[in-house]
């Protein structure tokens, strides 16, 4: 795949042309994608996308010297063959514009290929992409009908378990995890939710009592929300397991033990502050080092502000990083806002007339303006 704004030609024939010159060439087909949106609803860039297959192995070096791009833009077929042609197309993915057949130059009949697509195909694309993880438990819903999904249902549920399994032998995971404390009504499951918001990862909120993950889906981000580690919580062997960011191990459940190494990034909203959370330990000095380099942010918010702190793993404890004014007071409240921007009008000695409007479009803008993860910037794109 190339965007045409990165490449030397914008003719399909030429591209063809360096296609053929390709020694063990079994077929090709290629097209123009010029309809494609990017999710914020902007069209995407012009590009084209050639699939290849050769009768013998071919270095990846060989095909990009030939189609004049870098090697990043050569990739191997991750699922099937007949799923990446159709994908040409996007006829086994709905949520994509539908290009016609006879847009694509193949060296077969695409067309009848493309025609020969039965349920059966789709249902296997389908369950290619789960066990790739591309389409998880929470948005399968949108990748199947109604009707689809209750006729093969037991289908994606077996796929999934598939998928499961795989996680289980695997035994890895890539995970970052939060503390979010303060008392309640400051805004903490907001805030949470914000934080995987823009990272754009689907949220899951734990469920009250012991088997927190009952319900969870394959989202991205999982939220310990209003977690109690005296009442409700695990056993505290059991919270490092699910909090271990290297190691995957499996959640109780009601019905079946899961993974969660599809988790990206673990939030735990609690009113007990860090220092204090599972103090009942029996070893308690050295349990708490053991919480405190899982949990690599710990914010602490009031009404007003939020406070970061990041951990040193060589003083085993959190160290200040910064502060920011507390977006959800911002987003919730106008009549806050309006005071913030009138006390900053006065500072700056600015003659604002109307403050009202102002407010609003600092409420209704408040998620965009104070990004999450850009502190040091925060403050000046509040003002």
């Amino acid at each position: 795949m190339q965007y045409f704004d990165r490449y030397d030609v914008v003719e399909i024939a030429v591209i063809e042309s360096r296609i053929k010159s390709l020694s063990n060439v079994k077929d090709y087909c290629i097209i123009i994608h010029d309809k494609d949106l990017l999710p914020s609803g902007e069209p995407k860039k012009r590009h084209f996308h050639a699939i290849i297959t050769f009768s013998n192995p071919t270095k990846i070096s060989v095909v990009a010297r030939a189609m004049c791009v870098e090697p990043q833009y050569v990739n191997k077929i991750k699922s099937t063959t007949t799923s990446a042609k159709l994908y040409l197309i996007h006829k086994n993915d709905d949520t994509k514009y539908q290009y016609k057949p006879e847009e694509v130059v193949a060296s077969f009949d695409y067309v009848k290929f493309a025609n020969s697509y039965t349920p059966r195909q789709k249902r296997e694309d389908l369950a290619d992409k789960i066990a790739n993880w591309e389409i998880k438990r929470y948005n399968l819903v949108e990748h199947v009908s109604p009707d689809e999904y209750a006729r093969n249902k037991n289908y994606y549920d077996r796929c999934f378990d598939y998928r499961q399994n795989l996680l289980a032998s695997n035994n890895h995971r890539e995970m970052e995890c939060m503390y979010i404390s303060g008392p309640s009504g400051v805004g903490k499951t907001t805030f949470a939710k914000m934080a995987a918001k823009s990272k754009d990862y689907a949220c899951y909120i734990s469920s009250w009592g012991k088997n927190l993950l009952d319900d969870y889906k394959g989202q991205e981000c999982i939220i310990l929300d209003d977690y109690r580690d005296d009442i409700s919580g695990l056993h505290l062997s059991d919270f490092l397991k699910l909090t271990d960011n290297n190691t995957d191990s499996l959640v109780n459940c009601r019905f079946y033990n899961k993974s969660i190494a599809e988790c990206k990034l673990l939030i735990i909203t609690s009113v007990v502050p860090i220092d204090k959370f599972y103090y009942w330990a029996t070893d308690w000095i050295e349990e708490k080092k053991q919480i405190y380099r899982r949990i690599s942010h710990y914010f602490i918010m009031s009404s007003e502000k939020i406070s970061e702190f990041v951990y040193n793993n060589d003083t085993w404890n959190y160290d200040f990083s910064g502060s920011m004014i507390n977006p959800v007071r911002v987003i919730f409240n106008k009549e806050n806002t309006k005071s913030m921007l009138e006390d900053f009008a006065k500072t700056m000695k600015i003659d604002w007339v109307d403050f009202d409007k102002c407010a609003e479009k600092v409420v209704l803008g408040a998620n965009e303006l104070l990004h999450f993860w850009d502190y040091p910037n925060a403050d000046k794109k509040y003002s």
